[in-house]
């Protein structure tokens, strides 16, 4: 446990990988809820918010993306940070290695003078922090998407790989999932308090970075019926080559077949001109076929 910051009008403690033993004794002190305490320690809880009467709790998630592959997809693009808010007390809850906390103590020593900060000043700095860790992604996923839009329009088509377009849109449907649950815990704090231009502020922060990952799960999935649309068309039109020339070869293998058999009776055969007279009936049935094939458009 680490005081953070403290001044006459705020405390706040800093909790890194807490024991519950250490959550159930800080809420027993700070009449925080005992039912938070296991949304504290849960890896996977997604956003959420409570409030008592007198005192709030947030559970908030903000972008990291860890290499580890595990199940729950919202653990693997995201970590999360509890926020316990009385009066003039407010503890942060996390359990790995956490940059913000030390990002938001320094905007807020560059924006007020050391006795001015207050709990609320402290929270809206770190909720507009943990929605920043948002944009990033979203930017770097969007330029991912015009490159692969590039590849697709300029026929490197093979180069794409089907399974790096559905890791970004695995990347962005979780992350929009994160945001929307935040969107709803900024709805009903605002509830609990009066209407004021930083929680609007948050709102709009949030509204935008769910624009943001909205916008490119919607272009990924144009870009995936685009690329599974192109690979048909081209599997069409292999196809298509592949029956235009089973339709010139199918007569004259028939042809072929016919004078290829083994009877002992063939009167054609003991024709002087019956090889060429085969070779041009041969022939006017392949123009024929490419005539019928050039009327109605097929070559």
């Amino acid at each position: 446990m680490e005081i953070i910051f403290k001044n006459k009008l705020v405390e706040w403690i800093d909790l890194k990988n807490p024991t519950e033993e250490i959550l159930k004794e800080l809420a027993l002190k700070y009449q925080f809820q005992t039912l938070t305490i296991e949304d504290s320690l849960e890896p996977g809880h997604l956003p959420k918010f409570e409030f008592d009467g007198r005192t709030s709790f947030f559970l908030f998630r903000y972008y990291v993306r860890d290499r580890h592959s595990v199940k729950n997809i919202i653990r693997e693009f995201s970590h999360k940070i509890g926020i316990y808010i009385d009066q003039d007390t407010i503890i942060t809850v996390y359990q790995h290695d956490n940059p913000i906390i030390q990002s938001v103590f320094n905007q807020l020593k560059l924006r007020y003078a050391a006795d001015k900060i207050n709990v609320r000043h402290i929270l809206y700095f770190l909720i507009d922090e943990l929605l920043s860790t948002f944009e990033q992604p979203a930017l770097r996923m969007d330029e991912n998407i015009d490159e692969f839009e590039e590849m697709i329009f300029t026929e490197q088509l093979q180069y794409i790989k089907l399974k790096n377009l559905y890791l970004i849109k695995r990347e962005a449907s979780a992350c929009k999932k994160i945001l929307e649950y935040t969107k709803e815990v900024l709805s009903e704090y605002s509830l609990t308090r009066k209407q004021s231009s930083t929680l609007q502020d948050l709102k709009e922060e949030c509204e935008k970075m769910l624009h943001l990952h909205s916008q490119v799960m919607e272009d990924t999935q144009n870009l995936l019926s685009i690329y599974i649309s192109l690979n048909s068309q081209k599997s069409n039109d292999i196809m298509k080559t592949l029956t235009i020339f089973s339709a010139f070869f199918l007569p004259l293998t028939f042809i072929a077949g016919i004078y290829g058999m083994n009877f002992q009776y063939m009167p054609e055969l003991a024709y002087q001109w019956s090889y060429p007279v085969c070779l041009l009936v041969m022939g006017i049935i392949s123009l024929i076929i490419y005539i019928w094939f050039r009327k109605k458009h097929f070559i």
